[in-house]
């Protein structure tokens, strides 16, 4: 599956997905939940098989669900979503955003690499 595949195909389902949850008529704590739970799920087997740079995740997918979690928190344009992103013991609300996700499933990837039984591929590791 090429890159480009890759992109429109997580553009689509990051956007089908968040407006489905969007559509129930839940309490804004629950679709939280369910995007925490459910959709970063979604994302792994996009985020660790294609080459898809940090940057386009936080200019699309970013950009996407920060417009759903604004307004299902009835967040200003104006306001800032940094306490969403905090952590329970800073007085967050403990969402991950996409591209810190991005970012873990990466590292995952490097480190079976680095870890692999097969010669070439810990190779593989060392030149990249």
């Amino acid at each position: 599956m090429s890159n480009h595949k890759h992109i429109t195909e997580l553009t689509s389902l990051v956007q089908d997905l968040m407006s489905d949850i969007d559509m129930k008529t839940l309490h804004p704590k629950n679709k939280l939940l369910l995007y925490s739970r459910y959709v970063l799920s979604k994302f792994s087997w996009h985020f660790t098989v294609a080459d898809i740079s940090k940057t386009w995740i936080i200019e699309n997918i970013d950009s996407i669900v920060n417009g759903f979690i604004r307004k299902w928190l009835d967040i200003p344009i104006s306001g800032t979503l940094s306490n969403v992103f905090l952590d329970r013991n800073k007085f967050g609300l403990n969402i991950c955003p996409p591209s810190v996700k991005f970012i873990q499933y990466q590292t995952v990837l490097r480190y079976s690499l680095k870890k692999s039984r097969n010669d070439s591929i810990k190779d593989l590791w060392k030149s990249s």
